[in-house]
């Protein structure tokens, strides 16, 4: 029997709606984009408000019908510091609006750029109703079998509407029972002139439920003080009590609160139940090397484990998880809190009394005397409970407790104000958890949605120092972000439930040795990190785009992100720059333009001056440029371009548009627009909305800025632009030249320089040999001025003279790190030249350029710097020279005879040469190439760069020429009889390959 299987199709409705759900993300990801370029356009940052933490008390600040006519919100007020989102920069009314309005209430006021959708995401701060109108709303449009089901949850709750009517017991039934139904935490009841306000902690944030009747509550008010043992007749201070109740087949302990207030006492009633702390260890929240470490300390015989976080952060339920986990019945486990908040069968449980006889810091003394193996001391208050904590913790019991810090990194700190001392502490202390609870995000009613580029930049930064150590797969790129929205299965909150985002401190040899010297909390952050804590910011962001939570949550609890990015500033300078971002549309119009110099400078005059600067930057990026310089004259401003190692006028500007530049480039970099001094640096980068074809979708630029006799002077250079490739083999060295660099390289030790003007390609080819030594079983360490390219697998530091970390100060260190290579960006200075030499010497292979006009000028340049004959001839292992010809464009080369001139000066470079067979056949039919500019090549006759080098290997007979203090001229005789090719040989051979022109020869050496 055959049997048909029906396969469902969706609906036409269905499909429809499918539809329309991805025409709407697609819509929304096109609006934020705008907006961000909108923004960038118009010089203003940029606020997508879907993941910034808003704050109704702060919305509604501003009248929402003017909010809504001049389409604008105030969605963060700090002191007073007033952040407005617009969405039109053009629109002066609105600017006008909240001038005045900022004025009036003595602001200093931020202005950003936001979408629509931001703007009606903020607005619904107005129209917030109370919980019990959201749910009669909902209740009005279900039908049949969803009808019921609602009524069944939320039936009783909306019946407090209606209050007034009920007797006070069903009140309080109505009102625990709601509590217990909404996976509340806490009920708060607040008396105010006419009403009294009921609100909820529901997932850790109170919700608003409604409004009940003044002259009902203070019957409840009675009926709750009377069953929590509280004294009626008291109302003028604060009291306690607690009574039971049974929800849902459960008992439920309800911690009462009151407080008295304005108008009568306020009540907080906290709901606790034994079966909501304990879950599974694995459900907490912790992964990686986090969750690792945890189960790993907390198996250990003796030691500390600390909990930091505040009030309402997880910490108990984190703490009692982890006893259950260990709790078996051959193991005593005694804990002190105040109060027992749950009851854990299998444990002794002893509370601290409130009259002060039984602290902590007794209790825990009489706890020793049990034989305990197990403590948990629920918090550490003072100096006399840390002391004792810690030191038992060093006498055979495994203690758990909690202090109040605002980090993991902050807390060692804070037990050190404590009296802790730092050896005590360091050899205690088995892992510090830090931690904040996040709420989930509803997994039926979630959306994602494509955040701007300055959202993901952002978010990268924050992630990019995790270190591989911490065991998380990290994610390549990020193109979706959540949002709650709300419905009936997560009570229309757009969350169900909370999770930990954690952090957890484990004690390693460097990080015993930074307590141990009492060091400061972001220097135990940075070796923290180093040796694999992902912070609770971080922690949050990843679990943010897994879509378990937003990023507002994460940024509602944590306050870690400014740290993050001062680290991130130090570890990854060249990433640190603000971001001007190119569109596809700029670079197509530009690309048009870009046929010749003189096509692109007339165009440059025509186009709007906001986006002159992108513009100026796609037309360098388009011709290869290395280099902007903007030149103030007397009349003008002019921009030139370094293509091919030559400088040309891309732009001849007025100079009343010089100002407005030089304030763009400046505000890019993250420099005061209005401030002038001698000399300034600055980095920021480039991000292309599309990438080119060997391109790079970001370009880092490096600023330079000098003030001259007609204004300031910039220069930028452009870095990464193209995709390189890091080959020795592919950088058109020659044969014998390449021979002798692989053999320097073979050796385990000694010193290989390079030696070049600025710009000819030294760095390129330091970077290729380290490309090729780059193996796992090899440790290498650079420090850069600045950091150029980035290599996986090599440490590279970058020197930072501001605060005396210059290349000796960081060679310095770096030895000490036992690396086998180091490469040294340029040595500069007789100490740093010493050191690499000493380096050298001891066991370390090392790579380093200088400045000096040939491969032999190195050995008297270093004898300058006060390195003796004997040192350079023991460590050296090549010396090598090299410099940058412009490349003939092959679309306008012509091949001519030489003039007599030339094949003379030809013949007479190569007579010194061995004769070989590549150089006879060179000679035989002598053309040169000539060039006549196309637009291939932007009229200039030259398409790209390549490298004429000289090698001089230190074999023994140099190391004795070198030793006997030989003339540099007797030196490179010496080497171009035993086979060294010159400079200007490569610069001929060349030419007669066709490849570049004696003109180009003559400019870059001594012909």
């Amino acid at each position: 029997m055959t049997n048909v299987i029906h396969k469902d199709t969706p609906s036409h409705s269905e499909k429809d709606e499918q539809s329309q759900s991805i025409l709407k993300k697609m819509r929304d990801v096109s609006i934020e984009e705008e907006a961000a370029r909108l923004a960038s356009a118009n010089g203003f940052p940029y606020a997508d408000l879907h993941v910034f933490p808003l704050s109704t008390e702060d919305v509604i600040l501003v009248p929402e019908a003017d909010a809504i006519q001049f389409n604008f919100v105030l969605f963060n007020k700090q002191n007073t510091r007033a952040r407005f989102a617009i969405l039109d920069p053009a629109d002066t009314e609105t600017l006008r609006y909240i001038k005045n309005f900022s004025d009036e209430h003595g602001w200093q006021k931020e202005i950003f750029i936001a979408s629509k959708p931001s703007l009606d995401h903020a607005w619904k701060a107005y129209s917030k109703r109370t919980f019990i109108d959201n749910l009669d709303l909902v209740r009005v449009s279900l039908r049949d079998a969803d009808l019921e089901k609602f009524e069944k949850d939320f039936g009783e709750l909306i019946s407090l509407k209606s209050i007034h009517t009920a007797n006070t017991s069903r009140a309080m039934e109505i009102i625990l029972a709601g509590a217990r139904k909404l996976r509340s935490s806490d009920v708060h009841l607040e008396p105010a002139e006419d009403f009294v306000r009921l609100r909820y902690r529901i997932d850790g944030v109170l919700q608003e439920i409604g409004n009940l009747p003044l002259e009902r509550y203070h019957l409840m008010l009675s009926r709750i003080k009377m069953v929590a043992k509280m004294r009626l007749n008291v109302r003028k201070v604060a009291q306690d009590g607690h009574f039971f109740v049974n929800l849902e087949d459960k008992r439920i302990d309800v911690r009462v609160n009151s407080i008295p207030g304005k108008f009568g006492e306020n009540i907080n009633m906290r709901l606790l139940s034994g079966d909501d702390v304990i879950v599974d260890v694995t459900a907490l929240g912790l992964r990686g090397l986090a969750y690792e470490e945890v189960t790993k300390q907390i198996t250990k015989p003796n030691g500390l484990i600390l909990n930091t976080g505040p009030t309402g952060s997880g910490k108990t339920t984190t703490l009692y998880t982890l006893l259950n986990h260990i709790n078996q019945p051959d193991i005593k486990v005694i804990t002190i809190e105040d109060p027992i908040e749950y009851t854990i069968p299998g444990i002794v449980q002893t509370e601290v009394s409130k009259n002060k006889d039984y602290t902590f810091a007794t209790a825990l003394r009489a706890v020793v005397r049990q034989d305990p193996d197990i403590i948990l001391v629920g918090e550490i208050r003072d100096d006399e409970t840390a002391d004792i904590t810690a030191n038992a913790a060093l006498t055979g019991h495994l203690v758990f407790s909690t202090v109040h810090a605002n980090s993991a990194a902050a807390a060692i700190p804070r037990f050190m104000e404590l009296g802790v001392k730092p050896s005590i502490l360091s050899a205690s202390l088995n892992v510090l958890i830090g931690q904040r609870l996040v709420r989930v995000l509803c997994e039926h009613c979630k959306e994602s949605y494509e955040p701007a580029h300055e959202t993901i930049d952002s978010i990268l930064k924050l992630i990019t120092i995790i270190s591989p150590k911490a065991k998380i797969s990290l994610p390549q790129e990020v193109t979706a972000l959540y949002k709650s929205v709300g419905c009936a299965k997560c009570h229309f909150t757009g969350y169900h439930g909370r999770t930990g985002i954690f952090e957890v401190l484990t004690m390693t040899e460097n990080m015993t040795e930074i307590i141990n010297n009492m060091g400061t909390e972001q220097e135990i952050l940075r070796v923290a990190l180093e040796n694999g804590m992902v912070t609770m910011t971080q922690d949050g962001i990843l679990k943010a785009l897994d879509g378990i939570t937003t990023l507002d949550e994460v940024w509602r609890v944590t306050d870690q992100a400014e740290s993050l990015r001062t680290l991130y500033a130090e570890l990854m300078p060249s990433e640190l720059s603000r971001s001007t971002y190119i569109t596809e549309e700029i670079f197509e119009e530009a690309k048009k333009e870009t046929a010749s110099l003189k096509a692109f400078a007339k165009y440059i005059k025509t186009i709007n001056s906001q986006l002159r600067i992108p513009t100026l930057f796609a037309g360098a990026i388009l011709m290869k440029a290395t280099d902007i310089h903007i030149e103030p004259t007397g009349d003008t401003a002019d921009v030139r371009f370094r293509i091919d190692g030559i400088l040309q006028t891309a732009a001849t500007l007025p100079l009343t548009d010089y100002p407005v530049l030089v304030a763009e480039i400046k505000l890019a970099a993250g420099l005061r627009s209005g401030e002038r001094s001698g000399t300034v640096d600055g980095r920021f980068s480039l991000t292309l909305e599309k990438g080119l074809p060997d391109k790079t979708k970001k370009v880092d630029i490096r600023l330079s800025i000098i003030l001259g006799g007609f204004g300031e002077t910039i220069v930028m250079r452009l870095l990464n632009q193209s995709i390189i490739k890091l080959d020795l083999d592919l950088l058109h060295i020659r044969k014998q030249s390449l021979k002798n660099i692989y053999t320097a390289i073979s050796k385990p030790h000694g010193i290989i320089l390079n030696t070049g003007p600025t710009g000819s390609g030294k760095t390129t080819t330091l970077y290729s040999i380290l490309s090729k030594l780059n193996t796992p079983e090899v440790k290498i360490i650079t420090v850069e001025d600045p950091i150029e390219y980035r290599i996986p697998g090599i440490l590279q530091t970058q020197i930072k003279e501001s605060e005396n970390y210059t290349f000796a100060t960081a060679l310095r260190s770096l030895v000490r790190q036992n690396p086998n290579i180091l490469m040294i960006g340029e040595i500069r200075d007789d100490e740093t030249a010493k050191m690499a030499i000493q380096a050298a010497s001891t066991g370390h292979l090392v790579l380093s350029t200088l400045h000096t006009n040939s491969a032999s000028g190195v050995i008297s340049r270093l004898n300058a710097m006060g390195v003796s004959n004997d040192d350079i001839a023991n460590t050296g292992n090549l010396f090598m020279a090299q410099r940058l010809v412009r490349k003939v464009c092959e679309y306008c080369k012509k091949l001519l005879p030489p003039t007599e001139e030339e094949k003379e000066v030809i013949e007479k470079t190569l007579g010194s040469m061995p004769s070989s067979k590549e150089q006879t056949t060179l000679l035989k039919n002598i053309t040169l190439p000539h060039t006549s500019g196309c637009p291939s090549c932007g009229g200039t006759g030259f398409l790209g760069q390549l490298a004429i080098t000289e090698t001089l290997l230190i074999n023994k007979d140099i190391s004795a020429l070198i030793a006997q203090g030989a003339l540099t001229s007797e030196i490179e005789e010496k080497a171009i009889g035993l086979g060294m090719i010159t400079l200007t040989q490569d610069g001929i051979l060349s030419v007669l390959e066709g490849n570049t022109t004696l003109d180009e020869v003559r400019r870059v050496t001594d012909l």
